[in-house]
């Protein structure tokens, strides 16, 4: 990259302000971006502008933009059609990066289909108990200054563990 590109506005918006083109388009901010030497531009429009540099970027914006507009799902075989469409979107461009996001759709693409027909339904997921698990583990360590032995600090920690769950069922 010469550095006539770098010092251009676009490039220092996306340099600063790069999660802006990962979110929805109404919660882009309603502020103004003042660049040197032009007058201010909505970050919409800067968004805009920034995107329109690249082909790629423009094909990965609406793949990404058409993602996010879809609100509600019919049914599990509805949304699994909904991520085969995406996928196939994908694996069809010419961009290497999105040739790989499409292939990890399709590996994935039952989870996906349920998590977001599941979401839609009302079920929420949550990986609560994992992270419980987590800080207690962590706790322990703290506590314990460190285990020489990993197999008494595994015994600990599977006791504390299940002491705790046993007395959360009386």
């Amino acid at each position: 990259m010469n550095k006539q590109s770098q010092s251009s506005a676009e490039y220092k918006f996306m340099k600063t302000h790069w999660k802006l083109f990962l979110c929805r388009k109404d919660r882009i901010p309603d502020k103004w971006y003042k660049a040197k030497n032009e007058d201010s531009i909505h970050y919409s429009d800067m968004v805009f502008r920034c995107i329109q540099l690249d082909k790629d970027l423009i094909e990965a914006s609406n793949i990404l933009y058409d993602l996010f507009a879809k609100k509600e799902f019919g049914g599990f075989y509805e949304t699994l059609d909904w991520i085969n469409y995406f996928i196939d979107r994908l694996r069809l461009s010419d961009n290497e990066i999105l040739n790989t996001v499409g292939n990890s759709y399709h590996k994935w693409k039952v989870e996906i289909a349920n998590g977001l027909y599941k979401k839609h339904s009302g079920i929420n997921f949550s990986n609560g108990v994992a992270e419980a698990t987590n800080n207690k583990i962590k706790t322990i360590i703290k506590v314990s200054y460190g285990y020489q032995n990993f197999e008494r600090f595994r015994k600990r920690v599977m006791m504390i563990i299940t002491y705790e769950k046993s007395d959360t069922h009386k």
